[in-house]
């Protein structure tokens, strides 16, 4: 079954009203970089949650969300309240602009130990086209805590772009009460298709107070000739994504019960 997530229009508005620059997603070119826009507004549609994986920088044991939406939201909730973590998701969405069925990466990380984070990279990407944003419906654009002002730098490898790093990563805004930090929702479009996600060790890597900490994440099939691409098909049976948005929005009122 397929759950669509709608967005509420006075999230975005918040957004826009805290003075952030808005655009298209930066296409990155392998050896470019580039300031990493906010999510411009572009009408929400259907995302679907292939799969999500989340790690604690401490090493403790962080069971994956897989595709279920209650299982996101309540580890969501425990990355928020722990020292650090991230939650890291795969899906398809119309919002693509390489197209709805090749495969998107969002991330975000939580906890006291967010402010701390210098970069964070993906690995994997290499002959495929990449795009990135942040705050983007993918996370839910209900959020209303982006970064105030910037979301930080993309930066993606030369030769075959195989990463890309995003560095001066923005703050959500803390909320209240709780005094528990996040990062911006990051997204990374590319035009692979479903057909090649792969899940190789070191994918994804943060570095945090200066070490860098290396987990299993989502990988994607190198393509069979230089430039990627294609039109998988979503998988069936998924869950439509995705309230990473949830650390802002929906784990606030559930904590707000608590006090």
């Amino acid at each position: 079954m397929k759950k669509t997530l709608s967005s509420g229009a006075a999230g975005l508005a918040a957004v826009l009203a805290a003075g952030l620059v808005s655009a298209a997603p930066l296409v990155l070119e392998p050896g470019s970089s580039g300031p990493v826009p906010i999510y411009d507004g572009r009408v929400p549609t259907t995302t679907i949650l292939l799969n999500s994986k989340c790690g604690y920088f401490d090493g403790s044991v962080c069971p994956s969300p897989g595709t279920s939406l209650a299982a996101l939201q309540s580890t969501g909730q425990a990355i928020l309240l722990s020292s650090g973590g991230f939650i890291e998701a795969a899906g398809t969405t119309l919002l693509n602009p390489f197209g709805s069925n090749d495969v998107a990466f969002g991330f975000i990380f939580g906890g006291t130990q967010a402010p701390m984070i210098t970069s964070a990279t993906l690995s994997g990407l290499a002959d495929y086209s990449t795009s990135v944003e942040a705050c983007g419906p993918i996370f839910g654009s209900a959020l209303a805590g982006c970064a105030a002002g910037s979301a930080g730098t993309a930066t993606r490898s030369g030769g075959t772009g195989a990463s890309v790093t995003f560095t001066g990563l923005g703050q959500i805004l803390i909320p209240p009460g709780i005094g528990r930090p996040a990062t911006d929702g990051y997204v990374v479009f590319t035009n692979a298709p479903v057909s090649a996600l792969i899940d190789p060790n070191n994918f994804f890597s943060v570095v945090v107070d200066g070490a860098t900490l290396e987990f299993t994440g989502f990988g994607l099939t190198p393509p069979s000739s230089g430039g990627g691409g294609g039109t998988g098909a979503p998988e069936p049976a998924t869950l439509g994504l995705l309230g990473l948005g949830l650390l802002g929005m929906q784990l606030v009122q559930r904590m707000r019960r608590r006090h």
